[in-house]
């Protein structure tokens, strides 16, 4: 019998929509929205309140983002609904989106792509610093057509100062912090200066960071009693320096900017391996405000980026393999005019990759990628009720091989890749409708019929790879993910309960995914394929291969904040959240790997004067939908605790604070991570900290 996980939150659904707009005692002087009206930049050409939009959405910026704060993006967003990390030990987490992550989450940098390999292996992080950030956007729905076909679960879009978007209103000014991390003797130093005038502006951002081996509970690996206390080979050393400058005219502005990302971190697998990465990025940022033709404004963004890394024998020093990604984007957008009640935006994208890898580990042969695409977006209010929102996306994609490596053994039904180009296209279409039925009230429903092509790594996989611990199969003869997804979002912006609850449903058609072969395994030894069982002592890796088969994924996310407090002078509110997702194959009802489990927080808040600070729990719930080859994943509870104080000296703001995570140094294992059974979270860890703002 079927079973519907998130049929708790049509509960919350009916709650938040009968819950009355009384104002908490004592009350507040002033009548502004709370939670939600939250403005969006990346959801289409002008700004907007989530409020206003038919998808569901999550920022972090201010305060939010200061405390949730991480080492890597994905730990960064691990706790808000809807998303969670691939938890690839303390160097590498990238988000993972309702259950889809790889490259079906588009990360951005400023609008444009990552330009890295984290898509391509969990053990790959992220070219982006969080510290340095200066608000996340994650989007899901129709905006994210603007952004790629391959976001069928979403985009995350990193968006920073390093181009100044703003004339300063001071010649000198920026903010400086150090911390310091108990779990991991972490030391992290940060400095980001903006200098300028009314025309122009420089910004100059520098960060360093250095941690020791991850202090853990108990044992990471159970089957391993030496492993205790101590997540071995998980240190990480972190550098990132940029330098941007922008110049105003009565027309609009453009700016450049150029920089360096480098991070060293160890891979805690068992054998003794660090990755060296490094990134150098060029971006171009022009806007051009004054209108043309049928047209208020032009946005173009252009990324240039070349990355390497290697991963690196830590007892000779010398690199296995070394993967290369030389890479460029950029995207064009049109605003139009404002017509009546329409509003919207029409534009043009290209990218090109040029990835390769050498070495001992190579699993994919070269690749050059290239992908053009046209898109719009529209948003047409057809009264005060009722906003209409839909867009479309034509996306084209080549895919040409370089030269082939080594042979390895032919695994039975494996077509060699052999060179060539293949080429795809798809056409993505979207709608939604945002119905306000009451005041304060707001209802959005998305629709989404996305064309996913496949990567190269699930075409022409052949070889054993590290990250994963197993040995991959590619399949050339792999179409397109076909997608339709459905997204119902009731919010509530004022009165003494605030916040957002929504259920969503994703239906694949052809969904890729790596699948255990039972019957055979990959013998490291003498490089062959056997069959099952494995000899006693022998080094082996199971073999997954890339299928298509169609999949559903379902679920909801909550977000509630109830006001007990709200005066100009004090705050105390309780936040509750909540999300669960339900990924199973169509055919057959088998589990899909690495699905996120149920799980529930709550965080009590209370802000006065100079004063912040909170106590919270979260509760991910045991994992016991297991796929094929996996285990089981336990429960747990995180119970954290921060606060800060504010105080102002010869004009500049200083910030103290201190945060407390895991206080009952609890064993928490992820079940979306390639090594839960053996690299378990942080355990109690206490993070100080001094920030300066001049």
């Amino acid at each position: 019998m079927k079973t519907f996980r998130a049929f708790p939150l049509f509960t919350v659904l009916a709650g938040l929509a009968h819950a009355q707009i009384i104002p908490a005692k004592p009350a507040s002087d002033h009548d502004e929205p709370l939670a939600l009206e939250t403005m969006v930049v990346s959801a289409g050409p002008d700004r907007k309140s989530s409020f206003d939009l038919a998808q569901g959405t999550a920022v972090l910026a201010s305060e939010q983002l200061r405390r949730s704060v991480a080492a890597t993006l994905g730990d960064t967003l691990a706790a808000v609904p809807g998303i969670n990390a691939t938890a690839y030990g303390p160097g590498a987490s990238r988000p993972i989106i309702r259950g889809l992550g790889g490259d079906r989450v588009r990360m951005l940098d400023n609008g444009v792509g990552a330009l890295d390999a984290s898509s391509v292996s969990p053990d790959h992080n992220v070219s982006v610093e969080p510290l340095l950030v200066e608000r996340i956007e994650v989007l899901r729905g129709p905006a994210t057509l603007l952004y790629g076909s391959s976001a069928m679960g979403g985009v995350v879009n990193v968006i920073d100062n390093r181009i100044p978007s703003a004339a300063p209103a001071h010649a000198l000014g920026g903010r400086a912090e150090f911390r310091y991390g108990s779990a991991s003797n972490a030391r992290t130093g940060v400095l980001a200066v903006t200098a300028g005038g009314p025309t122009r502006a420089l910004q100059v951002n520098l960060l360093r960071s250095e941690t020791g081996d991850l202090r853990i509970p108990g044992f990471a690996d159970p089957a391993n009693p030496a492993d205790q206390g101590t997540l071995v080979n998980s240190a990480v050393a972190t550098k990132s320096v940029s330098v941007g400058a922008t110049r105003f005219g009565a027309a609009g502005n453009i700016g450049v900017a150029v920089g360096e990302y480098a991070t060293v971190y160890g891979v805690p697998v068992g054998e003794p391996i660090y990755i060296d990465l490094r990134q150098r990025r060029a971006d171009l940022r022009a806007e051009f405000t004054r209108p043309f033709a049928v047209f208020k404004a032009a946005k173009l963004r252009f990324g240039l980026a070349d990355y390497t890394h290697s991963e690196v024998d830590a007892p000779t020093g010398r690199p296995n393999t070394t993967f290369r990604n030389k890479a460029y984007e950029g995207r064009l957008e049109l605003v139009q005019r404002d017509t009546g009640d329409l509003t919207g935006t029409v534009g043009l994208q290209a990218s090109r990759s040029d990835f390769s890898a050498t070495g001992a580990e190579v699993v994919t042969p070269p690749t050059l990628t290239a992908n053009h695409a046209l898109f719009f977006l529209q948003s047409y209010k057809t009264g005060p009720a009722l906003t209409l929102q839909f867009g479309a996306r034509w996306e084209a994609q080549s895919i040409r091989l370089g030269a082939v490596g080594p042979s390895l053994p032919a695994y039975p039904g494996y077509a060699a890749a052999s060179g060539g180009k293949r080429a795809d296209q798809g056409l993505n279409l979207s709608a939604g409708a945002v119905l306000y039925p009451a005041k304060d009230y707001s209802l959005g429903l998305a629709l989404a019929c996305t064309r996913r092509l496949p990567v190269a790594a699930e075409l022409y996989s052949n070889g054993p790879h590290g990250g994963t611990g197993a040995y991959e199969i590619g399949t050339a003869a792999l179409g397109r993910e076909n997608s339709l997804g459905l997204d119902l979002t009731l919010r509530k912006r004022a009165g003494f309960v605030t916040g957002s609850a929504g259920v969503f449903v994703n239906r694949i058609k052809g969904f890729i995914f790596g699948q255990r072969d039972p019957a055979r395994y990959f013998d490291q030894g003498t490089e062959a394929f056997r069959a099952y069982p494995v000899p006693p002592g022998d080094s082996f890796l199971p073999i997954y291969q890339f299928i298509a088969k169609d999949a559903v994924f379902y679920g909801g996310e909550v977000e509630l904040a109830l006001h007990f407090v709200d005066t100009n002078s004090s705050r105390l509110h309780l936040d509750l959240t909540g999300d669960s997702v339900h990924a199973q194959q169509t055919t057959d009802d088998e589990p899909l790997p690495r699905i996120p489990p149920l799980r529930a927080g709550a965080a009590l808040r209370y802000s006065t004067g100079p004063w912040n600070a909170g106590l919270g729990l979260r509760h991910s719930f045991r994992q016991g939908r297991a796929a094929p080859g996996e285990t089981e994943t336990a429960g747990y509870t995180l119970a954290g605790a921060d606060a800060s104080y504010r105080f102002t000296r010869s004009r500049v703001e200083w910030e103290l604070f201190v945060r407390g995570s895991n206080l009952t140094d609890a064993d928490a294992r992820v079940s979306t991570s390639f090594l839960k059974d053996i690299a378990p979270l942080p355990g109690r860890s206490v993070t100080l900290g001094v920030r300066a703002t001049f």
